[in-house]
């Protein structure tokens, strides 16, 4: 029988929330359209159409492992490949679904191109599965109105999902999407307990609408939750290729974004949308190049830390490790910046990006680090390490109770 109960284990969890940062990757048949992942639907696509461009997609061989080696370039921990989306279309094989990759268009698994290329470099493999699929008649008419039809579209959910947790190996994290809002309807319950039988080390998102391992946040950050969680997000405004795309964020927003994350105690997945044939943008590429720079010089706050060490509202973010905090700074001041709210003896200063000791005088919980240059010297944050006096403890801010002002 198998066991309803289970969880996934500490380490797994450890590992995963040490790892912060990771590589999420969009590609599947609407990349030949290039105008996003959502094409069939906004476009009204017939079916019939939408399936005759599989005999268009063939990426080139390799592309996978180009995947990989650039997230591993650019300081990523994990990546998470879009096994099926809601076009139905399936990058591995499954007897329960012929409409894939293996039997059309590159006539490749390009699951296990992507895991390999995962394993060979030292790169966490994860999974997206999306539970909609816009051209079954099933899962369009509903439960209600076509309950076999619905049966039999549940039961194709179940055994690819079975097939990618049996075929490729320990898979750490599996990532849902578009999953229907009752999780009675699908058997969720009991095709994760399944899961977990079949990948005891796997974390699972909760986006299936139940209470598991990671909580998700689609293009937004939370305040932590009180377990692991990560916010998904675009580089630009699209997850698949849009050729037409050009709302990029900057590599500023990026960063600034990863830092928020590390302050909640949550992981930064950031998505790129490879082209028809698998090269990733050149855009994509030259911003993560450009994100990493920074957090190359900045590990030491990025990886294995915990956040919010002082839990105030002072307008700064802030992870620890031990007895020294970081403080990367969003509004720099030069020799006038003050960190407010710290309960503990600060024993010495530096910029962690550029190594260099930071004069600092400390009263009654401000610390006004007056060695500052008055120029930033480390963009697009500069990042202060404090070495304390013990583990780190914050002062409740006399006019901010809970984050809330007293008076207006």
């Amino acid at each position: 029988m198998i066991n309803r109960t289970l969880k996934a284990p500490a380490q797994a969890i450890r590992r995963f929330v040490e790892n912060r940062y990771g590589m999420f990757i969009h590609f599947g048949l609407y990349s030949v359209y290039g105008r996003h992942e959502w094409a069939m639907c906004y476009e009204r696509i017939p079916k019939a159409q939408y399936r005759q461009v599989a005999k268009r997609f063939k990426p080139r061989e390799g592309c996978a492992r180009e995947w990989v080696k650039l997230a591993k370039s650019v300081g990523m921990r994990y990546a998470c490949l879009t096994t099926r989306h809601c076009e139905g279309y399936s990058l591995f094989d499954s007897p329960a679904n012929p409409f894939n990759a293996v039997r059309t268009g590159p006539r490749r698994d390009l699951v296990r191109e992507f895991v390999e290329a995962c394993r060979e470099n030292g790169i966490r493999p994860c999974l997206y599965y999306s539970v909609a699929d816009w051209g079954d008649p099933g899962f369009v008419a509903g439960p209600k109105d076509d309950p076999k039809g619905w049966k039999r579209f549940i039961g194709v959910v179940h055994a690819e999902l079975k097939t990618l947790m049996t075929n490729y190996g320990e898979i750490d994290y599996l990532f849902y999407d578009a999953c229907p809002p009752d999780p009675k309807v699908w058997g969720v319950a009991e095709l994760n307990a399944e899961i977990r039988h079949l990948q005891p080390n796997i974390l699972i998102s909760d986006r299936c609408c139940l209470n598991e391992d990671v909580a998700s946040a689609e293009q937004h950050t939370m305040s932590s939750p009180g377990k692991p969680w990560e916010c998904c997000l675009t580089m630009n405004e699209s997850w698949g290729y849009n050729s037409t795309d050009e709302d990029w964020k900057t590599p500023r927003e990026l960063v600034k974004t990863l830092l928020i994350c590390i302050h909640n105690d949550g992981n930064l997945l950031l998505n790129v949308g490879p082209q028809a044939d698998g090269t990733v943008p050149a855009r994509s590429v030259r911003d993560l190049k450009a994100a990493w720079r920074w957090i190359s010089r900045n590990k030491e706050l990025v990886y294995g830390t915990k956040g919010n060490p002082f839990n105030y509202a002072d307008q700064k973010l802030s992870a620890y490790r031990g007895h020294t905090a970081y403080v990367p700074l969003h509004f720099y001041h030069g020799p006038d910046t003050v960190v407010a709210g710290i309960g503990n003896k600060v024993r010495s200063a530096r910029v962690l990006g550029a190594g260099q000791a930071v004069r600092f005088r400390q009263k009654n919980g401000r610390v006004s680090l007056i060695g500052l240059p008055a120029r930033m010297p480390d963009k697009p944050f500069t990042v202060i390490a404090l070495e304390l006096d013990g583990p780190p403890h914050g002062i409740p801010h006399p006019l901010l109770g809970q984050g809330r002002a007293k008076y207006d």
